[in-house]
């Protein structure tokens, strides 16, 4: 009887919609940080003037009065903390992130910042814990994570630190840095060729990274290797200077605090980071008022104003950008999506393509340009971006949800099934969408109990605001699952 009913599924199954959508922003819930302790005191830099340098003493006073005049801003006690950390007053730094860390406690930036100048500080115990927090605050920051294992690496936490660059990597299969992490950490416990296979992959990733080609002419020596090492010698000797790019605006935003263009600049990506986008559009628009060819500034206006709903200001700042240096990936990939949402299909494929152009590794210019071209008809080129997407991000669910689709589409539940198990975790608003799709391709393959299963786990899951369509289509489903198998259990 149930072989019956698994046929009848899959002779009308085909006629149930799905739901779906372009892009979906995964939300991820700020953790709440427990009790700080005592809040330690601003530090007396009034009498320290003797360590400042005449050309910082008038910005630290400036932003030593606003701090003077709202004690409790954790802000301002973090403000004045970059200008220090900025010019490597890391003693006066510290005392003022904890403050603001205390008046702040879901701040990702003070906690990332704290944990940073705790290393040069030497107290790398309190670091190591501190950029966990802020790991937990934010984990898709792939420098606090990369900071957080050099950390526990440094406190000869080898089992810890080996498990954050191995996660870093599932989600990050080309980052150079992670793999020569893992290297740093099998050479610590006495692995030299393990360390060579990490060192060796480093190196395939970023052939000039000087430090790596160096750890692989040590390794190779201690295996008696004399030919390798001194080939990789040679190489640290050309490239010693040379290291893997890691996008970090919060650290570039300390670093622009040295002039009036970089300290705007600095201003920028720190309030962008707080969610003030529109002081952050003023902060960048200060820098394009004294520097109006900054292309950095124009290509950061570009989201910003993207979230303001200033539809002249997107195309006028992404115009800008581009005009000044093409090659902004993320620029093309902002924009494109814009388009995108604002039913411009075809303009946001060509961008989106030109995203690609400059770093053919982005996976959601992958996965977005994949779903348009899918929308147009075009299944096997979408195909092959939504491939590639999960290639360079294995666990993003957006690609492995459409290409499920995709193959549901063209008759093949079984191979979707395997794509659609990929969506179920991270929870997040999705997921009610992901389950119910999955629930969907075993009713196309007539396993019927299974499409019972996940339907039902799917409408426990869609409860809450804009899930109303996911809920319809689940309840369609369960009513057709009735009706087949009621007539083989009479």
């Amino acid at each position: 009887m149930r072989a019956k009913a698994r046929a009848k599924a899959r002779a009308r199954v085909g006629g149930i919609v799905g739901v779906g959508g372009l892009v979906r922003v995964l939300m991820i819930a700020p953790v709440i940080a427990g009790p700080l302790g005592e809040l330690p005191p601003i530090p007396d830099l009034g009498a320290r003037k003797d360590v400042f340098d005449t050309t910082v003493q008038e910005q630290i006073h400036k932003a030593l009065e606003q701090l003077r005049a709202s004690p409790d801003s954790a802000e301002a006690n973090g403000r004045l903390g970059m200008l220090l950390h900025a010019y490597q007053h890391y003693e006066f730094a510290e005392p003022l992130y904890v403050r603001a860390r205390h008046l702040d406690p879901n701040s990702f930036a003070w906690a990332y910042y704290l944990g940073v100048i705790r290393v040069p500080l030497g107290i790398e115990s309190e670091a190591a814990e501190t950029l966990r927090l802020a790991v937990g605050l934010k984990p898709d920051y792939l420098p606090a994570r990369m900071a957080l294992a050099e950390s526990l690496l440094r406190l000869g936490k080898l089992r810890e630190s080996r498990e954050i660059y191995r996660q870093i990597l599932t989600d990050h299969p080309q980052s150079a840095s992670a793999y020569a992490g893992l290297g740093r950490v099998s050479w610590e416990e006495g692995q030299a060729a393990e360390a060579i296979r990490n060192y060796a992959k480093a190196c395939e990733r970023f052939p000039e990274f000087g430090a790596a080609h160096y750890a692989l002419g040590l390794a190779y020596r201690s295996l008696g290797d004399v030919k390798k090492s001194q080939e990789h010698l040679a190489l640290f000797q050309r490239h010693s200077s040379k290291e893997p790019s890691l996008e970090d605006p919060l650290t570039d935003a300390i670093q622009a605090l040295g002039s009036r263009v970089e300290y705007f600049l600095g201003e920028g990506f720190v309030l962008r980071e707080q969610g003030q986008f529109k002081e952050a559009a003023a902060a960048f628009e200060e820098v394009l008022r004294i520097e109006p060819e900054h292309a950095v500034a124009h290509a950061n206006l570009v989201p910003l104003y993207i979230a303001l709903g200033e539809a002249v200001k997107v195309e006028q700042h992404y115009r800008a950008a581009v005009a000044i240096e093409a090659g902004m990936y993320k620029t093309h990939y902002n924009y494109g999506t814009y388009l995108a949402r604002s039913g411009r299909a075809a303009e946001a494929i060509e961008v989106l393509r030109r995203a690609l152009e400059v770093n053919p590794y982005h996976a959601t210019s992958h996965s977005n340009l994949g779903y348009l071209l899918d929308q147009q008809g075009k299944s096997e080129e979408a195909e092959k971006h939504f491939l590639l997407a999960i290639q360079y991000e294995p666990n993003f669910q957006l690609p492995h949800f459409n290409m499920g689709r995709l193959l549901m589409a063209r008759g093949k539940p079984e191979e979707a099934i395997l794509h659609l198990q990929q969506t179920l975790t991270p929870e997040n608003e999705s997921v009610p969408l992901h389950v119910y799709t999955l629930a969907l391709a075993h009713a196309q393959v007539g396993n019927l109990e299974k499409a019972r299963e996940y339907a039902l786990r799917a409408r426990q899951k869609a409860v809450g605001p804009g899930q109303e369509p996911v809920t319809d289509a689940i309840e369609e489903l369960l009513t057709f699952l009735d009706q087949v198998e009621k007539p083989d259990e009479q």
